[in-house]
């Protein structure tokens, strides 16, 4: 069955955590991250596409006299709207 749950949803419910979202909007802004960002709860999010199919984030993100300060709460969005894939059990 598909899980059609944003993060934000998921947030909510109290399936992942606030921190775990900050981990990865810093991941996704340093660069430091691979692209895809597992929560402990069992979900997965490709970060490069949760940011470029979200039109505000995808327009903050690529203008480089914007700062990271202003780019942060565009990317959070970003995640937070995002739909995540279920890991599969093993």
């Amino acid at each position: 069955m598909t899980d059609f749950q944003t993060i934000g949803t998921l947030c909510d419910r109290r399936l992942i955590s606030e921190e775990e979202v900050d981990i990865a909007v810093e991941g996704f802004l340093s660069g430091s991250e691979a692209s895809v960002f597992l929560f402990r709860a069992g979900y997965r999010l490709n970060l490069v596409k949760a940011v470029r199919s979200h039109p505000g984030a995808q327009e903050f993100v690529g203008r480089p006299n914007v700062g990271t300060g202003l780019k942060r709460p565009f990317v959070r969005a970003a995640i937070l709207q995002a739909r995540p894939i279920p890991q599969p059990d093993d």
